[in-house]
């Protein structure tokens, strides 16, 4: 098995924020709202901290809950990764990747709720929200 030219480490929990929606109307509810974040910043020589927001439902009437995840990680590139490249991979796959940290931390939180459990789809970070 080859190991990938693309590696992570020291993935961190940066914020955790739940709180349920007292005022939620079930009527008006329509599916939950999600909006992720993602920040990268390049680090000396071919590192960089991505660092991905995941903020699921908000405070209106139509949401149960109000999340908010906020995961980071330094990630590192062989050289031979040109630098377009390693940019897509620390725009689409570190986010993927922090995602998966994230996944089980809101089903923890929602799974103790008082509503079912939430378990995060697949997000595609090819496609920029608008």
């Amino acid at each position: 098995m080859n190991r990938s030219k693309f590696q992570f480490s020291n993935p961190e929990l940066e914020k955790i924020e739940f709180s349920v929606n007292q005022n939620f109307d079930e009527e008006k509810y329509d599916g939950i709202a999600m909006q992720s974040n993602i920040e990268v910043q390049m680090l000396e020589g071919n590192e960089a901290l991505v660092k991905l927001t995941l903020s699921i439902g908000n405070s209106t009437d139509s949401q149960p809950f109000d999340i908010c995840v906020k995961m980071g990680a330094n990630f590192t590139w062989d050289e031979s990764v040109e630098i377009e490249k390693a940019k897509q991979l620390l725009n689409i796959n570190a986010p993927a990747v922090l995602l998966s940290y994230i996944r089980p931390i809101v089903s923890s939180m929602t799974n103790s709720s008082k509503y079912p459990t939430l378990n995060i789809p697949f997000i595609d970070f090819t496609k920029k929200e608008s």
